[in-house]
């Protein structure tokens, strides 16, 4: 929720300055928490739309979430992204490479005469696909240990993300603790930093 302006009115007349005050324009009315800027630039909408198949029409559900630029610039971490399609090529070059060298070294047997042309294009297929094996596997161990240490670096990022206050007067986010401020477009790279994520 917004900081109200509870500073209380000292005998002199003037006020107490607040630890929420922003650092920056010295005021308490536009800063907010930045857990609850995330969340609230996030919203949930579903409906139904017209589809067409010829000339019927019929109606089709939607759904997704929007999310302000501001919502996701205060984004704590990058997603989690899925790593199971480098398994799935790996598995499947690897089933082609089996199947074509078995009929590469069948023709390779079996073939008194073959050419070295004949011989490169019989060899080719099974070097292909064993290419394509060691790439899927090699791009999926990668993205399995970079989801593993955004998963461990995570907490440190939560740690710092909920301390942090966003002054929607001046695009900044600070730490009251400390008076640090960060332009809104750094915010993000400086979580990740802490976070040593890299994507």
């Amino acid at each position: 929720m917004i900081a109200s302006r509870g500073a209380a009115a000292m005998d002199t007349g003037e006020t107490a300055q607040s630890p929420l005050a922003c650092p920056q324009c010295r005021e308490v009315d536009q800063v907010q928490h930045v857990p609850a800027v995330h969340q609230g630039g996030r919203v949930s909408y579903q409906g139904l739309g017209p589809a067409y198949t010829g000339n019927t029409g019929y109606a089709t559900p939607y759904h997704g979430v929007a999310t302000s630029a501001v919502s996701a610039a205060l984004n704590p971490a990058p997603p989690i992204r899925g790593a199971s399609g480098y398994l799935v090529l790996a598995v499947l070059a690897t089933i082609f490479t089996v199947l074509s060298g078995i009929v590469a070294l069948s023709l390779t047997v079996a073939g008194d005469q073959i050419s070295i042309i004949g011989q490169f294009w019989t060899w080719i297929w099974p070097a292909l696909g064993l290419g394509m094996s060691v790439l899927g596997f090699l791009q999926y161990s990668h993205r399995g240990q970079a989801n593993t240490k955004m998963r461990h670096g995570s907490q440190r990022v939560l740690d710092v993300w909920s301390r942090a206050w966003f002054c929607h007067r001046c695009g900044m986010v600070f730490f009251p603790e400390n008076d640090q401020v960060i332009p809104l477009h750094a915010f993000r790279a400086h979580l990740w930093q802490i976070g040593d994520y890299r994507v």
